[in-house]
């Protein structure tokens, strides 16, 4: 039967048999984000963006959402870099006063600023805009004009963008984030951008994950259902079965039940992707490649630091 593992790491612990299967399987590095991965696992296309925001919102069928995430940019010479996404560095009550703050300048008939139980904020549209974002996962450190939006508005998000920079520079969030010794936002980044999607192509038998952002996927559509990473076991590799996790200390499990039935020639084809500090890295393993028993152990951790 055919496995695929996505798993996203911290690899603060070394993996042994992540090791092995890297050290003898087909190696390939993927320019997919861990969640945009999953879209095109599910066969959810990019139009022209993997509508990651509107699927994380969940509220509405309809509307267009892009995720808007606070971000902190430095000044090198004479252009910004993107240092950090302070999204998660915001309290929910935070993200509520910069989300009204943003409404009282911006908001009009074709947008809002909204957020959810999880302190991510989001722009509501009314129509869909003609731009194509990057996600802050792609973002290397380089000038943000290399990953501004591009499309027949490109140019009308850019002074968006602006004034938006602007608005934040010296806002009173921000004056009390310093006074805190925290990073100010003074900027606001627009990324992932879509329409809830209206169907998937699951063509997998069952799927074992504990990610919430796999549930909010799957519950697109009522046909299939998520089993927890909790009940997946030997007797699981006889049907084609994606297991997606999020988690270090669930990773071992996982990869021993596979590695037993993978010796076993239960698991005909094993495709495993690895994320790893926004990277993506695909392992093709096949029960043949077991005798390669002459070949050097690679760690992942050394060809993350090597590539």
């Amino acid at each position: 039967m055919n496995t695929t593992l996505l798993c996203k790491a911290s690899l603060e612990r070394d993996h042994p048999i992540l090791d092995r299967f890297l050290t003898i399987g087909d190696v390939e590095s993927l320019n997919f984000s861990y969640e945009e991965f999953l879209c095109h696992l599910l066969g959810i296309k990019p139009n022209p963006d993997y509508p990651l925001a509107s699927i994380d919102y969940q509220k509405n069928q309809t509307l267009y959402y892009l995720y808007a995430d606070p971000v902190y940019l430095s000044l090198q010479r004479d252009t910004f870099f993107l240092e950090k996404k302070l999204t998660g560095n915001f309290t929910q009550n935070e993200i509520e006063s910069l989300c009204d703050a943003l409404n009282e300048t911006f908001k009009d008939d074709a947008r809002a600023f909204v957020f959810n139980d999880q302190g991510q904020l989001f722009l509501e549209l009314k129509k869909q805009p003609h731009i194509k974002t990057t996600s802050i996962a792609h973002i290397k450190r380089q000038s943000i004009e290399l990953f501004m939006p591009q499309g027949n508005e490109a140019m009308t998000w850019h002074a968006f963008m602006n004034e938006v920079q602007m608005f934040l520079f010296d806002h009173p969030i921000n004056q009390d984030r310093l006074r805190r010794e925290l990073l100010p936002s003074n900027s606001i980044w627009f990324s992932d951008g879509g329409v809830i999607p209206q169907v998937i192509k699951n063509s997998y038998t069952t799927i074992f994950s504990n990610s919430e952002f796999l549930k909010k996927v799957l519950s697109i559509d009522t046909n299939t259902s998520l089993q927890s990473l909790d009940n997946f076991h030997q007797d699981d590799v006889n049907q084609d079965a994606l297991i997606a996790c999020e988690d270090d200390g669930e990773i071992d499990h996982i990869l021993g039940v596979i590695w037993n039935n993978f010796k076993k020639r239960k698991i005909k084809n094993l495709n495993i992707y690895l994320n790893y500090q926004d990277q993506l890295l695909h392992i093709n393993n096949r029960f043949i490649q077991l005798f390669k028993v002459w070949k050097k152990t690679h760690t992942v951790k050394n060809y993350f630091n090597v590539h």
